[in-house]
């Protein structure tokens, strides 16, 4: 179940699967865009140049770059996700308890 979803998903939270779409939609386009861009290189590239190799390599490293960005801010996006979750079950569970001492010391 995505956070977008009804059935126990936090309101809070429903914006931020739409961010991610469009985080993998952009990383999508620039694999794309480096995977096409090396093979017109490898495929239609006459001569062997000096340009041609710097615009591989560079292509290369976008592409290396990009992948492992997704892949860290993916982790560092689960990371905090459950940090809140965590956060607000702890607050949740602090005022409930509260909420309970606060009704104990009214009735006795």
């Amino acid at each position: 179940m995505t956070l977008g979803e009804s059935g126990g998903a936090d309101p809070r939270l429903a914006g931020l699967e739409t961010s991610w779409a469009w985080r993998r939609r952009a990383v999508w386009l620039t694999v794309a865009f480096c995977m096409a861009g090396l093979a017109y290189l490898m495929v239609w590239g006459r001569h062997d140049s000096r340009l041609h190799e710097t615009i591989a390599s560079s292509l290369a490293l976008l592409l290396g770059s990009v992948v492992m960005a997704y892949i860290a801010g993916a982790t560092y996006d689960d990371r905090s996700r459950r940090q809140t979750w965590a956060s607000w079950e702890t607050t949740r569970m602090t005022a409930s308890a509260q909420r309970s001492r606060d009704h104990d010391a009214a009735a006795g």
